[in-house]
């Protein structure tokens, strides 16, 4: 019965982004570590680093909540990797709930050496201001231990999680999740988050907008780099995802000139050899719907806020949408509401297929859900999503020679060492280790990339 239900699942995902309308809408709704510990009692202190207290309850959500991919989300955020840095910036509250204060690691008048070799200048300069630990030039050998350390325990407590995860599969029959589809933060968005900050970024773009725009394009290589899929394994069933983060706070004008071009050209550029890739549109993305249409064929959606008819009227043809149902019907509804609030958003979303049910945004914490209703919501798409046309062709169809890939500039950084240097110092390297040291040193890198978010 599991690995039936495994692969009906797994067909009505595929169908949905492959242009066919599938048996019923997929329904995708997880519940964060924080709050999943919260639900089953335990401190979540506790569980970021061992989240096997968290089985018994994660069982009970699994049996109760007809959804069509594991109930258990996966923490980004985790003490594991930021104690061991000495983050100021990401830290845990005494309730274990890890915050994120505006704070940041580049000054405005830095522009210029971060132009010059954005990585080396994350490496070097940026991160260890954040990241007392990692500060290679104070304290070498704790810098090295910091980094170790934060990789090994974040790979440690996931693989505890992951147990979890595939034990419920097993039992529940959720779909073996697809190969990693890439993803990463638009360009302009590295510069913002953790760098410059939203306010400092916002004071920047009034003030030294030439050197934000080579910013952006300096950053360029690197984004791309940290981004693409691996083609060996990619398939179009996979998709990179990207939460966009800074559009909304931004003038129109400010967003066309110096946001949009470097992340229009990044998915275009993977569109062209065949990469799908998601977004999370945070905020209310309305006013921009014209440059997200224009986006790559068969891009996948998912908006925080916004009108539901015009979001289905415009994208849903072209594009795919996922979740948008708004959280808030999880709380303060009753269940009859919920109900109601649910067929009324089918009766939008569900026509002409590329759907996939779930939230506007992430379960965080407790507060955020009412069980019951739930349950209701869930049962309803699942009772109602039904359709009667299954198997038809729907959508506009991708085809990667609709886009052409823009002038290919390599990644280049004194703080990342290619293969040929790594030989250069080792001339008796065979050519069979290149895969080895490249790929540990991009481990390195996309460790360095992940402190950007």
């Amino acid at each position: 019965m599991p690995n039936n239900l495994a692969e009906e699942r797994k067909q009505i995902n595929s169908d949905v982004v492959n242009n066919i309308i599938p048996k019923r809408i997929p329904i995708t709704m997880g519940i964060g570590l924080f709050a999943l510990a919260q639900i089953a009692g335990v401190d979540p202190r506790i569980a970021y680093w061992d989240p096997s207290g968290l089985e018994k309850t994660v069982d009970e959500l699994c049996a109760r909540m007809p959804v069509d991919s594991n109930i258990m989300g996966r923490q980004i955020l985790t003490p594991s990797k930021y104690q061991a840095l000495g983050s100021k910036s990401i830290a845990i509250s005494n309730s274990g709930f890890m915050q994120h204060p505006n704070t940041h690691m580049m000054e405005p008048e830095e522009y210029d050496e971060f132009i010059k070799d954005p990585y080396a200048f994350i490496v070097e300069t940026a991160a260890p201001r954040i990241n007392v630990n990692l500060d290679i030039k104070a304290n070498p050998i704790r810098a090295l231990s910091a980094i170790a350390q934060a990789i090994s325990t974040q790979d440690a407590v996931n693989a505890a999680a992951g147990k979890i995860t595939g034990a419920m599969s097993a039992k529940y029959g959720y779909p073996a999740p697809n190969p990693p589809g890439g993803g990463g933060y638009a360009p302009f968005d590295i510069l913002t988050d953790q760098l410059r900050s939203f306010s400092g970024m916002l004071a920047d773009v009034r003030r030294n907008r030439d050197k934000v725009s080579a910013a952006v394009e300096a950053v360029y290589p690197m984004s791309y780099k940290s981004c693409a899929p691996n083609p060996a394994i990619y398939t179009r069933n996979s998709y990179g995802s990207y939460p966009l983060h800074m559009p909304t706070f931004m003038r129109e004008i400010d967003f066309a000139e110096l946001w949009w071009p470097s992340f229009y050209r990044l998915w275009n550029d993977f569109a062209s050899l065949g990469y799908r890739c998601y977004a999370f549109l945070e905020d209310d993305w309305m006013r921009y719907l014209d440059y997200v249409q224009d986006l790559p064929t068969g891009s996948v959606f998912k908006f925080e806020y916004g009108d539901p008819q015009v979001m289905k009227d415009r994208l849903g043809t072209k594009h795919i949408i996922d979740g948008s149902f708004p959280i808030e019907h999880l709380t303060k509804c009753t269940v009859d509401e919920a109900i109601d609030k649910t067929k009324e958003w089918l009766d939008i979303m569900a026509p002409g297929g590329q759907y996939i049910f779930g939230l506007n945004k992430g379960i965080l914490a407790a507060s955020d859900v009412n069980l019951d209703n739930m349950e209701a919501i869930c049962t309803t798409v699942l009772n109602e999503g039904v359709y009667a046309n299954a198997g038809q062709a729907t959508g506009e169809l991708f085809d990667k020679d609709d886009y052409s890939h823009s002038e290919f500039v390599p990644f280049v950084s004194r703080a990342y060492q290619t293969f040929e240097e790594y030989c250069e110092l080792h001339p008796n390297t065979a050519p069979e280790a290149r895969p080895f040291v490249e790929a540990s040193e991009f481990t390195i890198f996309r460790f360095f990339y992940s402190l950007m978010q």
